[in-house]
């Protein structure tokens, strides 16, 4: 039986066959935005069927986005892939003629106008919920990327959830709120330790989406930042150049400080945040390793960090100057769901698509069993990924068996198949970021990948013998 995270890739692979990340959206591209839509609903905590319905919705045009990708006549191939109870959501999404359903979306006989069929249906009262929260996570999306949208729109969409509210979940009634209500929510205050690849380009896109960001550095890069601002060319978000502050030491308490330095400056960055300017907020490490969470939790409090992992492909290729190539920038952090609820509105907001768990292990584990062997490999061997995948194969097989070990007795669920499928699909001249600071003659996170992957083995007794000689090897 297929799991969500492979049907979401069978799903998004189709999206791409159709064109979706050729066509134009605010925010990027038609695909970015379903993706948005889906991450945005299983944050909400929607069950599988609502999630594929949302990264398909856009299948067949809607009443606000004509354009379709599959004509109403190949409904099958849509059901083949996500399965008949989401399909059937996306027609119905797709079918309705708001300007005939809307004004009466609230009463008690209301009934959806069919735009293709021009007929009318009544739905039962779960579909109504699941038509209500897939409404509000894509009219959302537009509302927080684009402002000429939310200012135009803004007030109507807030009556309307206004009216539907009863059959919102209560995730989706507060986004609502904070989203469309100006009154409603202030912006934040964030600081970003480490304003490289990773840290420039969630700086500028919380900067643009409204946020007051801080940037933590050298005296010379801050001085840059300060005067020349963040510049970003993005496969996903376009180019543009963001407003921030900048600063060599954090002198007023945040809502939120995301740490993006390498593992290896780590200590060092930390001096330049005092624990009495997060008391109040949230740091969150989105740094390789799986340790650097319990030595964030000693500095700040426990009750103040949340561990998160980072996939995205950006490089600061100048100070103040990020190039983000891949199509995606995902989050995902752990911790009680009603406590992360509002910051990952904000970085929804953003544009980055976040998830939350409450299962820290896997959260970390399922970045870090894929990270550790294409660390070493590609370092060790001095190969892309694609080389290593064929030259390499069997100690590719046999690293990637070892970790998944090792995450299992941490307690997280691995899937060794699934992280060698996933390295097969990965563009072949990829290069880890451990092997790039190599051939920069840069220090390597050695010890925060190879050597945590062999410090956790050796707590639970599990015998690693390749990634013990790699380690060594590199050493």
């Amino acid at each position: 039986m297929s799991t969500l995270p492979d049907t979401i890739t069978r799903a998004v692979a189709l999206l791409r066959t159709l064109g979706a990340a050729d066509i134009a959206h605010p925010g990027g591209t038609l695909l970015a935005h379903l993706e948005r839509v889906q991450g945005q609903l299983a944050a909400w905590g929607a069950r599988p069927a609502l999630q594929l319905a949302g990264l398909c919705h856009a299948c067949y045009g809607t009443d606000g986005f004509p354009a379709a990708l599959l004509p109403l006549d190949r409904r099958a191939e849509l059901a083949a892939v996500i399965g008949p109870e989401a399909e059937n959501l996306v027609y119905l999404y797709a079918s309705c003629d708001r300007g005939a359903t809307y004004p009466g979306l609230a009463g008690p006989d209301a009934v959806l106008h069919d735009r293709f069929t021009g007929g009318q249906v009544a739905p039962e009262p779960a579909r109504w919920r699941d038509f209500a929260e897939l409404s509000a996570a894509n009219e959302l999306d537009i509302a927080r990327i684009d402002p000429d949208f939310r200012e135009r729109w803004g007030p109507d969409l807030l009556a309307l959830f206004t009216r539907l509210r009863p059959q919102l979940s209560p995730a989706a009634r507060e986004a609502c709120r904070t989203v469309l209500d100006p009154g409603a929510s202030r912006p934040w205050t964030v600081a970003v330790l480490g304003p490289g690849g990773v840290g420039g380009l969630l700086a500028a896109l919380l900067s643009r989406a409204g946020h007051r960001v801080i940037c933590l550095a050298g005296e010379t890069t801050a001085d840059d930042l300060r005067r020349d601002g963040i510049r970003v060319r993005s496969a996903q978000f376009g180019e543009f150049t963001a407003h921030v502050e900048a600063d060599t030491e954090l002198r007023e308490p945040v809502d939120l400080c995301l740490v993006t330095v390498k593992h290896t400056h780590l200590a060092a960055a930390l001096e330049r945040v005092p624990p009495a300017m997060t008391a109040n907020g949230v740091v969150v490490p989105l740094l390789n390793g799986i340790e650097h969470p319990a030595e964030l939790r000693r500095r700040f409090g426990a009750q103040c960090v949340a561990a998160g992992v980072v996939r995205v492909e950006s490089t600061r290729v100048a100070p103040g100057s990020v190039e983000h190539g891949s199509p995606f920038t995902d989050i995902d952090l752990a911790g009680p769901p009603d406590r992360l609820a509002a910051l990952a509105d904000v970085l929804g907001s953003a544009g980055v698509k976040t998830r939350v768990s409450e299962d820290e292990p896997a959260v970390l584990w399922a970045k870090f069993a894929f990270l550790a062997p294409f660390a070493l490999l590609t370092t060790r061997y001095e190969l892309t990924i694609g080389e290593v995948r064929t030259e390499r194969r069997e100690e590719l097989t046999a690293l990637v068996e070892e970790a998944a070990a090792v995450a299992r007795a941490c307690g997280a669920p691995a899937d060794p198949a699934r992280t060698l499928a996933q390295y097969d699909a990965f563009p072949a001249e990829a290069k880890s970021s451990m092997q790039r600071d190599a051939e920069a003659g840069r220090p390597l996170e050695l010890d925060a990948i190879g050597g945590a992957l062999l410090r956790s083995a050796a707590r639970h007794g599990v015998p690693v013998p390749l990634a013990t000689r790699l380690v060594g090897e590199l050493t």
